[in-house]
């Protein structure tokens, strides 16, 4: 999960959708949400092929949420913006890191990433738009994850 200036957008995006009534044209969120319109369009065509966000053309039409904000994660909405989220490059699988074999780091790193990803997949958008406390950050069992490695 690398989390990406598209990444960035498409999340504005969605919660400006989530606080509105209705539709918001694509300007309208662009303008309100400081997003390049080119990079916009690119971002919510992929948020309407995942299935987050309905687009309809037309006079009236406009942007709004497929489904409810409460059934959306942060973390798809992270990845259908632009990929699978990677906070650290090093705990990916694909990674060849020169240190791989030698880097005790690495299982605290990946111990993380789970985390974080665990954490925005049960994160919900109307949780985050609705702008009240969120629920704690799990705590990382650091031993835990020292033992495992």
């Amino acid at each position: 999960m690398i989390l990406t200036l598209k990444s960035d957008y498409g999340l504005r995006a969605v919660l400006h959708l989530a606080r509105s009534e209705g539709r918001a044209r694509l300007r309208e969120i662009c303008d309100s949400q400081h997003i390049p319109e080119p990079v916009a369009a690119q971002v919510m065509r992929r948020l309407v092929l995942a299935g987050i966000v309905r687009s309809q053309a037309g006079p009236f039409g406009g942007y709004s949420l497929a489904r409810e904000a409460d059934q959306i994660s942060v973390a798809s909405v992270l990845a259908a913006a632009d990929r699978e989220i990677c906070i650290f490059r090093c705990v990916d699988d694909g990674c060849e890191c020169e240190l791989q074999g030698a880097c005790a780091f690495r299982q605290v790193l990946r111990s993380f990433a789970r985390s974080f990803a665990g954490y925005l997949d049960r994160l919900s958008l109307a949780e985050l738009a609705a702008g009240a406390e969120l629920p704690s950050f799990p705590s990382l069992e650091l031993a835990d994850a020292a033992n495992r490695s």
